[in-house]
């Protein structure tokens, strides 16, 4: 499931860089940086062979200075892949934070 959100979220910040992928406190995080952030990431990751799937979390937790827990960076999935079928249970959110 990583995969399809990493996914989307390279899509959108392809069509709309600029929209807002994600809130958390008082930070905000574009679809264009939070992309830029996952490929930076998985670049990283890729060097220490470890899974793409861990770029997304730290791509967060990079562009979400407010995020402090990993509860919260499951929170912010769960309302990035809420357009995503099937509909996870979490898509009844409305922001994060």
């Amino acid at each position: 499931m990583m995969t399809q959100v990493i996914d989307h979220v390279s899509n959108r910040a392809t069509a709309t860089p600029r929209l807002t992928a994600a809130r958390f406190g008082e930070s905000a995080v574009s679809f264009g940086d939070l992309d830029k952030a996952v490929h930076d990431y998985q670049e990283v990751l890729h060097q220490h062979g470890l899974s793409d799937d861990a770029a997304l979390p730290a791509a967060i937790m990079a562009t979400l200075p407010d995020v402090s827990t990993g509860t919260n960076v499951v929170e912010i999935i769960d309302w990035l892949q809420r357009d995503l079928a099937p509909a996870a249970p979490a898509t009844r959110l409305r922001a994060v934070g």
